[in-house]
């Protein structure tokens, strides 16, 4: 079958893409641009990615998968439907093609899913279950973000986000779990969401479709998943505790971070940055403790765990000064990754540069917390043009606010050495750590 793609270029759509030329498929795509690294994953694929959405690209295919981020008024959406073109969502293909007849891992949550789903694949597959996988995020280490396996696991990073212009149902509606993981609910995508009443209803949507003999792995500590719990669930529930020691799966913190289970406790391996991330690795061996795994099988491979590109992820050393790249981009991710470079690095300097760029932060829905997430970090730096941050940040003694990248040299030029940057952004930052260099 002759399958285009359009919207290929994001982590999800391109993960879609690779599945459907294991499946045998001739598959092409097209984005309005694809950088590194998509631009070079879909290349090894041998997948050719057109930019520019062009009629000419769909007129001869059999089907269309279409991305979320097409909208009704494109040339080749109206197109499509004129022409009654065979077309689909993303999150349906999949379904039908590949998770239909799979025994799903769905990681879902505001927070920590990439690194969580990535923590599940690599115990999975150092203990012999080579589960197929799609993680919207690039693991380090020797696997790649997707993969199709004749294992009946498939482990998904299960996303609220919503499926396609015709169908606005959240991503992970359409997936059918056997196994989901709940890490946290928090507001966010105030574009499709309109408050979190609206969100905590779409992830029941979800539990709804969770068959009996099914589980639920929850982190006990989050009030939203409570709220979502009162609402009715019908599978097992296994709960990880980071505070009261009162769950399945307890978190302690030691001189060195402990997991606790059934009376036992178990040194956590020292290679994880952050309280943030030993969570997801507790909610990670909770979850495969349900394929029959040990706990102690479990540590010995999440000690070789290499982490997430753009998860605290540790890109080079400046002039003595370690850059660090983060993915995060909500007040909440943002306070836990600066607490955790804190954390790791007591008594040193930090310096935090934060681009607010996702949607909810382009509409303001933020703006009240910004200053409280960042409080923490010695000074902070964010690069807006949005006027009403720039605004509430103006008289923050300890933030500098600027327009472009290109400032970040003149920042640094004119204060202090830092022994710690820590990059904030859900963007490609590679012009970032350059101005660094340069500064």
């Amino acid at each position: 079958m002759k399958i285009h793609i359009l919207g290929i270029a994001g982590t999800f759509m391109s993960g879609i893409a690779i599945l459907a030329k294991r499946k045998g498929h001739e598959v092409t795509g097209s984005d309005t641009s694809c950088y590194d690294p998509i631009k070079s994953i879909l290349k090894r694929e041998n997948i050719n990615v057109v930019i520019g959405h062009k009629i000419k690209d769909v007129m001869n295919k059999d089907l269309i998968i279409i991305g979320n981020v097409m909208s009704r008024g494109n040339p080749v959406i109206e197109y499509i439907l004129k022409h009654k073109k065979c077309f689909v969502s993303g999150p349906e293909w999949l379904y039908h093609n590949i998770l239909k007849n799979k025994k799903v891992i769905a990681v879902s949550g505001t927070h920590g899913k990439t690194t969580t789903t990535a923590m599940i694949v690599h115990i999975l597959k150092k203990n012999k279950i080579n589960p197929g996988y799609l993680i919207a995020g690039s693991p380090k280490g020797n696997f790649k973000s997707v993969a199709l396996t004749t294992s009946k696991y498939f482990v998904i990073e299960a996303d609220e986000y919503d499926t396609a212009f015709f169908d606005k149902r959240s991503k992970f509606v359409h997936y059918n779990p056997f196994f989901t993981v709940i890490n946290n609910i928090e507001y966010d995508h105030a574009d499709i969401f309109a408050n979190i009443n609206d969100i905590i209803k779409t992830f029941s949507h979800m539990i709804r479709l969770i068959p009996s003999n099914g589980t639920i792995i929850i982190n006990k500590n989050d009030l939203n998943t409570k709220k979502l719990l009162s609402n009715g669930y019908w599978s097992k529930l296994v709960t990880v505790d980071s505070k009261k020691m009162s769950g399945d799966f307890n978190l302690i913190k030691k001189q060195q971070y402990t997991l606790q289970n059934k009376g036992k406790e178990y040194l956590l391996p020292k290679n994880i940055i952050g309280e943030h991330n030993y969570k997801n690795a507790t909610t990670a061996i909770a979850t495969c403790r349900e394929l029959k795994i040990s706990i102690k099988d479990q540590l010995k491979a999440l000690s070789s765990f290499k982490g997430v590109n753009k998860r605290t992820d540790f890109i080079c050393e400046i002039n003595g000064t370690k850059v660090y790249d983060d993915f995060a981009h909500h007040p909440t991710a943002i306070r836990s990754s600066i607490n955790s470079m804190k954390e790791t690095f007591k008594g040193k300097k930090l310096l935090t540069i934060f681009v607010p760029g996702s949607n909810s932060m382009k509409l303001g829905i933020h703006d009240d917390e910004i200053s409280s997430s960042l409080k923490r970090s010695d000074k902070t730096i964010v690069i807006t043009q949005l006027k009403p941050l720039k605004r509430r940040l103006k008289n923050n003694i300890k933030i500098n606010v600027i327009e472009t990248e290109a400032q970040i040299g003149d920042y640094l030029h004119n204060e202090e050495n830092f022994d710690i940057i820590l990059i904030l952004s859900n963007r490609n930052t590679e012009n970032i750590v350059r101005y660094i260099r340069n500064g």
